[in-house]
């Protein structure tokens, strides 16, 4: 029965000490703002000016939402090269940002 208190104890210490972390203390939207910057300097590097990353925040999760006009290519790059960035697990591109087609 004892033991159960410690589980309890520990439960309790991690959730406070994750509270305490990505509020008061802003790491977690330091870390977002962070990604955020570094996808954007790569998409300004390659001219994707009208494309969008931004680092899912409700909850912050390590998953940057994509979005603005780029063909099939585009899109499958961007996605690649976003994912490659430090901190990000996984890059998704929007529902509601279609792709173009390409001018040819």
């Amino acid at each position: 029965m004892r033991w159960t208190y410690f589980l309890l104890l520990g439960i309790v210490a991690v959730a406070a000490a994750t509270w305490i972390w990505h509020g008061p203390l802003g790491a977690g939207d330091q870390f977002a703002r962070a990604v955020d910057a570094r996808a954007r300097a790569m998409l300004d590097h390659y001219e994707m000016y009208h494309v969008e990353a931004r680092m899912e925040r409700t909850p912050l999760r390590r998953r940057v939402i994509l979005s603005g006009p780029a063909d099939d290519f585009q899109r499958s790059e961007i996605k690649r090269m976003v994912e490659a960035q430090p901190g990000v697990a996984e890059a998704v591109w929007s529902t509601a940002s279609k792709p173009v087609e390409s001018t040819q």
